[in-house]
């Protein structure tokens, strides 16, 4: 093994290290809840009575939490170390999960929404863990091998998700077979996730955080412009110590991370408004319980895992730009497709193609950004960017659970599919012919 514990070249899994399998196994144990909660909240609300909007409005305040977070969280993250906060954001999820068991009162649902438990965004908890866990899967294995580390870690998240998205089915078991009442069947539910959230911190304890060099330098002229890196520092230090005629964003890679924050806010603003909701217009549309909903999500998650270990391969043919690009235009176009349809398979099979593709993207996405923005400051500039997307996507929940609640359940798959497409568009026309060291080596070495 190398320095940064990298498997003999040549092994199957030359990519995964021992910090990289204790971060993988945290991301399946605490995105199992993130996929329950992501289904059962959605629906069990509307059948007590809640209307769409104020569903909308309890998955938003965990996006907006989550924003308010990410930033500080992710200066604070590259100034004292990653694993520390990697390890608290773990286990933050159990407290919200333990309030949804105990309550249906709308503000403490908002107060367990804000703290980590609904929808992808996740609240405080996912702000503390979030700007951490890149650069620790980047620190964790080669450049050669970081996107297939990448691909790998989604593809834990899509089981993950698949398993929670699955156990949709438990409130009804434990009502059949345990002779519980609707509310104490969800309750025991949250309880299991709760105990997932708390264990998914345990492999943290075990991970050796380090930081490594970057093994090339040679970043194209567009990223060098855009990152020339030299020292980081916490807000409270920029502020302090630079004039004000000087003051930046504490970090140097402003250019960059301005134009990420872009092509963050437009995917977020796509997933907010309906795939983040999307049980419930399951429901609305169609009536169709949460254990169905849940199996079909499930389903979507299942199928995309065999095609994320093709990244590798489409990144050495196509290029890892090429890559995130179209298969997120791709998928917005199967997103689009799905309210045109009155019939329920057909718009949930193209849901599942939709999966496909942006399972394929998003790592490929982190990994490219991860290998041109400089290692002292992947947190920082991970935080700012995911903070565009936790805005975007709050605004984008409410926005869709207002229209959801006015009967219009068409026009979040519009404002979706044009905001998925604007961040291909953005994407491409900010980095087009920007190299991440990888592709820049394979180059030079031919």
């Amino acid at each position: 093994m190398n320095e940064v514990g990298e498997p003999a070249k040549g092994s199957w899994s030359s990519f995964l290290t021992r910090d990289g399998r204790l971060i993988l196994l945290q991301v399946l144990l605490n995105s199992i809840p993130l996929g329950y909660m992501n289904v059962i909240p959605a629906v069990y609300l509307l059948e007590v009575g809640y209307s769409a909007s104020v569903v909308g409005v309890i998955y938003a305040s965990s996006a907006f939490s989550n924003t308010a977070g990410l930033t500080p969280f992710g200066f604070l993250a590259d100034k004292f170390g990653r694993k520390s906060f990697f390890l608290i954001g773990s286990f933050v999820p159990a407290i919200s999960y333990v309030i949804f068991a105990l309550t249906l009162n709308y503000y403490w649902l908002i107060v367990a929404s804000v703290v980590g438990g609904v929808g992808v965004a996740g609240g405080i908890a996912v702000a503390m863990s979030g700007p951490a866990l890149l650069p620790l899967l980047a620190n964790a294995t080669s450049d050669r091998h970081r996107t297939a580390l990448f691909g790998a870690t989604q593809a834990a998240w899509a089981v993950a998700l698949t398993i929670g998205a699955l156990l949709s089915y438990l409130p009804g078991f434990f009502m059949r077979y345990l002779v519980e009442s609707s509310f104490s069947a969800h309750a025991l539910s949250y309880y299991v996730m709760a105990i997932f959230a708390a264990a998914s911190a345990i492999p943290v304890l075990f991970i050796r955080e380090q930081r490594k060099p970057r093994e090339t330098q040679h970043i194209s002229e567009e990223a060098e412009a855009a990152a020339p890196i030299t020292q980081r520092r916490t807000a409270v230090s920029w502020i302090l110590d630079l004039p004000k005629s000087t003051r930046k964003l504490p970090i140097s890679s402003t250019k960059i991370t301005a134009k990420f924050s872009l092509v963050y806010a437009l995917s977020g603003l796509g997933l907010g408004v309906i795939v983040q909701i999307l049980a419930s217009w399951y429901y609305l549309q169609f009536r169709i319980p949460e254990s169905t909903a849940g199996l079909w999500i499930g389903l979507a998650e299942v199928a995309s895992i065999p095609t994320i270990f093709m990244i590798p391969w489409l990144v050495r043919r196509r290029g890892t730009l090429n890559i995130a690009v179209g298969f997120l235009a791709i998928s917005a176009l199967f997103l689009g497709l799905m309210p045109l349809g009155d019939i329920f398979i057909l718009a949930a099979s193209f849901y599942i193609v939709r999966c496909i593709f942006v399972n394929i993207s998003w790592p490929v996405l982190q990994s490219y950004m991860m290998g041109i923005v400089n290692e002292r400051e992947r947190a920082t500039v991970t935080g700012i960017a995911t903070t565009a997307w936790g805005l975007a996507n709050a605004i984008g929940t409410i926005i869709g659970g207002a229209l959801l609640a006015s009967g219009l359940l068409y026009l979040p798959f519009v404002i979706g599919l044009a905001g998925y497409i604007g961040s291909s568009a953005a994407l491409w026309a900010f980095f087009r012919g920007v190299k991440p060291p990888e592709e820049l080596a394979s180059r030079t070495q031919i």
